[in-house]
């Protein structure tokens, strides 16, 4: 058996131990600080990118806002110019049908004055239907004439009447039976020119071929005047 002698040294030891134990400190110390940084920095890092993104949001809202109300402006552009558009085709169409109405009243008007003569007695020069929207409903014109030389006043009342068939029968029918609006009875008492207008109702099932106007006169001279007129070449 072979025997070893070893060395004492304590404080060799203690001091070995107490570096071992410092490097653990600053191992850990560095290993900490590290980290502790590398945390600062990303830190920093995002904060950064988080503000440009802020400002990059806040900017396109502010662009979209823009957007958003050039957007609502033109759309209402758009709607008031279709609105005028709208507007102005039905006042051309409104124009349009008035001046085809006094382009018609004219031609009337024209043809009652072309058959103007000096009469004794009140006459019938113009006379004119026209059918509404409502079916069976129409409106009547006729324009009497008293072109006397002494230029006196002519008295007097009118008589309308309608013939033609109903359910296949013949049929007469008298004003009081047609009248719709306008006076019921039609007396007169004008000068040169008198304009009677009103609206006629026909009956359900009823069609018309005749139109009659009877003027009977009082004054100047008395005697009575009767026109027939076919209802198809009077009516517009």
């Amino acid at each position: 058996m072979q025997l070893v002698i070893k060395q004492h040294r304590p404080l060799r030891k203690a001091l070995l131990g107490v570096a071992l134990g410092v490097a653990a400190l600053l191992a850990v110390a560095v290993a900490f600080d590290f980290g502790h940084w590398q945390q600062v920095l990303a830190g920093s890092v995002s904060a950064g990118r988080q503000g440009e993104l802020r400002r990059e949001l806040k900017r396109l809202r502010e662009e979209n806002g823009s957007l958003r109300f050039e957007l609502t402006r033109l759309e209402r552009a758009a709607e008031v110019d279709a609105a005028s558009r709208r507007d102005n085709q039905r006042q051309l169409v409104a124009m349009q049908k008035e001046v085809a109405e006094l382009k018609r009243e004219l031609a009337f008007f024209r043809d009652v004055m072309g058959a103007t003569e000096v009469e004794s007695q009140t006459q019938v020069k113009g006379v004119q239907l026209e059918s509404l929207t409502t079916r069976g409903y129409f409106t009547y014109r006729l324009v009497l004439t008293h072109v006397d030389k002494d230029d006196k006043v002519a008295e007097g009342r009118l008589r309308i009447g309608l013939s033609g068939s109903l359910r296949g029968e013949q049929k007469a029918l008298e004003f009081a039976e047609l009248v719709d609006s306008g006076p019921a009875e039609l007396p007169f008492k004008f000068k040169h020119f008198r304009l009677i207008e009103g609206t006629l109702k026909l009956p359900e099932g009823f069609v018309p071929r005749e139109l009659t106007v009877d003027v009977f006169n009082t004054a100047p001279a008395r005697g009575a005047v009767s026109e027939t007129y076919d209802w198809a070449a009077v009516l517009n």
